[in-house]
């Protein structure tokens, strides 16, 4: 995710910061520009310099509730929210509250809170127990995050696991490190 945002806005005056666990992962290295880098420890340093905040992490004891009422306070009335990580990374009453106040200017929305919500009485369903979709600052997708396409390719890669296993060889693809709950 952190390539690919990193790519398409290269050729724009974007001055990029970057919010990571673990700066000793080699991947962050591989980012085609410049960027400053922050700590969970440094996170309302991070929120007050940054104008559009992409949140892209897994869900873990660490980042449930990571973006509350407090953090969209830092990031302040100018400031954009994209989402495509778990809600729940996402205080849902502050996030709607930040919004709905005009405590942030806008959000992009792909995850949700409820993926299963029961009807009204009209009959219609919503992923929020807050009306989202009555604010004019929000744009709003149904987690569209994952392509169909994907799938042939998750499932190449549970063969290939398969045949690592059966040859002795243990280095597997996607492994889950519990610690660190992804």
């Amino acid at each position: 995710m952190n390539t690919k945002v990193h790519q398409f806005l290269a050729g724009f005056d974007v001055n990029f910061h970057v919010l990571k666990k673990n700066w000793k992962r080699k991947r962050i290295s591989t980012l085609p520009t410049k960027v400053k880098k922050y700590s969970f420890q440094d996170l309302t340093a991070f929120l007050i310099a940054i104008d559009i905040l992409i949140v892209a992490v897994p869900l873990t004891s660490l980042t449930q509730g990571l973006i509350a009422k407090k953090e969209f306070a830092l990031l302040g009335p100018n400031a954009l929210v994209v989402t495509v990580a778990r809600g729940e990374v996402i205080d849902e009453k502050s996030f709607y509250e930040a919004l709905k106040n005009k405590t942030i200017a806008g959000a992009a929305i792909d995850v949700w809170y409820n993926y299963h919500p029961e009807p009204n009485a009209k009959g219609r369903k919503f992923p929020s127990k807050y009306p989202f979709y009555k604010l004019d600052n929000v744009v709003l997708s149904p987690h569209r995050g994952a392509s169909p396409m994907d799938d042939l390719e998750r499932w190449n890669e549970v063969i290939e696991n398969i045949k690592r296993y059966t040859s002795g060889d243990r280095n597997f693809l996607n492994v889950v490190n519990l610690k660190d709950e992804y």
